[in-house]
């Protein structure tokens, strides 16, 4: 029988494909500042390994049990890896897999993974897992790899999942990040207005990272997202009952850990200062409360962290959204060539759009399509098809050489943004509804003219003799390796 599609699956193909990529770190760290201080310094070096750290103590600082997993997405080669695409169309083939949706399959609790170690009631606890402090000014230790999921209060078959963080209170309490409006919330609210009761959640961390991508689809809240993440993965999520609400509620049965709680109608925590991928702290705020009920693990579980503030967050929420964005701005410019999300953008903010140019006035065209699709999405640069999108450098040349800011510029005042956006405009004071934010937005075209309007020719290389003039042949692979990065 096929191996189901996991974590573990995952690392044996980087093992096997790319051995380099993938790093185990067996001296001790701290979980207060160090690990994210050396995956800064990867960062700086511009190395993104997938990092196993083996050697910690848990929140009460005796010796962990569980590994730490992290920098899962930071490599955009390895992302493609787990969808079978290149570093360059992975945004659009991820948005193709979504769209076909894969019912999952049920599978008893000897045949799941996840159940070979149950914990419940006072066995639960949550300081066990590695849970780092990353950052100097952070309120507390907060699961940042935590997938959580409810499911519909009527049929109870159509399961909402999302990244949200839970933010650590005691042995069996955490604050979970529901943001207003997203599904999530939006069960929550529902089953508090309907029945007064609280709402059953789950949170899965650990798995196959499409799974986990799959888990950020936008599609409408009456969409099954275990269905959605089937089609992330090309083959059937595997789920299993619960342990807290049985066959009413299951979970996927090839996740590392699994935590089962209910989030109660009225109790509030404080989910503090922390961390978010705009590189800055949120502020604190007031956050449901869960209730850990339950926690089932693999017997050998690795925890799955998320490096924030890095290329791993960036990849994690930038790269759903590109496909995303190519569809949006396909329909209004039918020759788009393609979408990038760069990091300099948090892989949120930014958005650099490769078109074929036909027509004058396509380049606003896509601009006004793109600031369409997403609310974080600020600033959009449309260039020509011989512009490198994940060059920085390259966009900004063609921004250089190619844009006329009193007919090229784009700015369109007061649209809403996220509250995450530094310069945004809160629609009260204090107010933290997350609607209530708006900013200016807009974009450039920095594309050439159209033909048969003519504009200066770009030099280049004759591409047959770039084929032909291969480093390795002249100075040597070892001799480029050893040659170092400038600035």
């Amino acid at each position: 029988m096929k191996q189901a599609k996991d974590l573990r699956s995952f690392l044996a193909d980087v093992k096997r494909r790319y051995p380099e990529e993938l790093i185990t770190v067996e001296r001790e760290l701290d979980l207060r500042f160090e690990i994210s201080a050396l995956l800064v310094k990867l960062d700086r070096a511009h190395k993104f390994p997938i990092t196993l750290f083996t050697k910690l103590r848990d929140v009460e600082g005796k010796p962990c049990g569980f590994p730490l997993l992290s920098n899962l997405f930071a490599s955009r080669r390895l992302c493609a890896l787990a969808f079978d695409s290149s570093a360059e169309k992975v945004g659009l083939d991820y948005d193709v897999r979504t769209r076909v949706l894969k019912s999952p399959v049920v599978v008893g609790r000897p045949e799941a993974p996840v159940k070979e170690v149950i914990r419940k009631g006072d066995e639960v606890n949550l300081l066990d897992f590695p849970v780092p402090l990353p950052y100097h000014m952070e309120g507390g230790r907060t699961i940042l790899g935590s997938v959580i999921t409810t499911v519909d209060n009527h049929g109870g078959n159509i399961y909402n999942c999302a990244y949200q963080t839970l933010r650590l209170l005691g042995r069996r309490k955490v604050t979970v990040g529901l943001g207003e409006g997203t599904h999530n919330w939006e069960r929550y609210r529902e089953r508090v207005e309907s029945t007064g009761d609280g709402l059953p959640a789950i949170a899965w961390i650990g798995h196959h990272p499409a799974a986990c991508m799959g888990a950020l689809t936008r599609v409408p809240i009456d969409v099954d997202e275990y269905s959605v993440i089937g089609g992330a993965l090309a083959e059937p999520l595997r789920l299993t009952p619960s342990e807290t609400w049985g066959e009413k509620f299951l979970v996927p049965a090839d996740a590392e850990i699994v935590i089962e709680g209910i989030i109660p109608p009225k109790e509030r925590g404080r989910h503090g200062l922390r961390a978010d991928y705009a590189r800055y702290y949120s502020p604190e705020t007031l956050r449901p409360v869960m209730e850990v009920q339950a926690i089932t693990h693999r017997r050998d579980a690795i925890y799955h962290d998320i490096h924030l503030g890095g290329r791993d967050q960036d990849h994690l929420g930038g790269i759903p959204l590109e496909g995303s964005l190519y569809r949006a701005v396909k329909q209004a410019v039918p020759t788009v060539k393609n979408v990038h999300l760069p990091s300099s953008g948090c892989s949120r903010f930014h958005a650099y759009v490769q078109i074929k140019k036909t027509a004058a006035g396509q380049g606003r065209e896509a601009i006004v399509a793109a600031l369409g699709v997403d609310r974080r999405v600020k600033h959009v640069v449309v260039v020509d098809e011989d512009i490198n999108i994940f060059d920085d450098a390259e966009v900004l040349w063609a921004v250089a050489t190619r844009s006329r800011w009193d007919r090229d510029l784009v700015v369109i005042p007061n649209m809403i943004t996220t509250t995450r956006d530094p310069t945004a405009y809160a629609g009260s004071p204090g107010d933290l509804s997350y609607h209530a934010y708006t900013v200016a937005k807009g974009g450039i075209d920095a594309t050439m003219p159209a033909p048969p309007e003519p504009f200066e020719i770009r030099i280049k290389v004759p591409d047959e003799v770039m084929s032909k003039i291969q480093l390795r042949d002249y100075v040597g692979n070892d001799l480029v390796s050893k040659i170092p990065l400038d600035a």
